[in-house]
């Protein structure tokens, strides 16, 4: 994990906090899901999440499906849903808020470095950097993970970050009015 796409040596952080700061924040977000909030901290079975929070689970769970559906119509795709699709998609999205968040709160000298001949920003950079793992040729749609396209999409569609590095009309594809959140 620690080579390119996921992670450049001596590079501006935004393409390590979008690289692999998601992937570090993805798999984090596995321990409070639905199956890793059975466990305590010594890995044994004790479920602690209480109902109040197991609603806000599904109701947060459920926005990014319909996100999901959403960015799948622009491709004509059928979206399979089930309890690991979502919690794979739930720690996508909550994997690029953390490390958005980590990367904005760097100080801005060692934050906003560009990189050298490119005219973006480097927030820009950042959301660039979190996609580039998703380049791939579109395997076939299987049950665990939603198709690349959208694992892409659907975080950056529901973060006003994202709309504001590039400037996305509001109530576009990439700027919704209704965006989800999770904290």
């Amino acid at each position: 994990m620690l080579q390119a796409p996921f992670f450049f040596f001596d590079s501006p952080p935004a393409l390590n906090y979008g690289g692999i700061g998601t992937i570090m924040g993805h798999e984090i977000m596995h321990g409070y899901d639905v199956q890793g909030s059975n466990y305590d901290e010594r890995s044994h079975f004790d479920p602690w999440r209480t109902e109040q929070i197991g609603q806000e689970y599904a109701n947060r769970t459920f926005c990014i499906r319909r996100s999901h559906r959403a960015a799948l119509k622009m491709r004509s795709q059928e979206e399979m849903v089930n309890d690991t699709r979502d919690s794979e998609n739930l720690a996508d999205f909550v994997g690029t808020l953390t490390a958005y968040a980590a990367f904005a709160s760097l100080p801005p000298p060692e934050r906003d470095i560009e990189l050298s001949g490119l005219n973006m920003t480097a927030e820009q950079i950042f959301f660039i950097s979190r996609c580039v793992q998703w380049c791939e040729e579109e395997p076939l749609i299987g049950d665990r993970y939603a198709p690349s396209r959208s694992r892409c999409l659907v975080p950056l569609m529901n973060m006003p970050q994202f709309s504001a590095a590039f400037a996305c009309p509001a109530g576009t594809p990439m700027n919704p009015r209704k965006k989800c959140t999770f904290w």
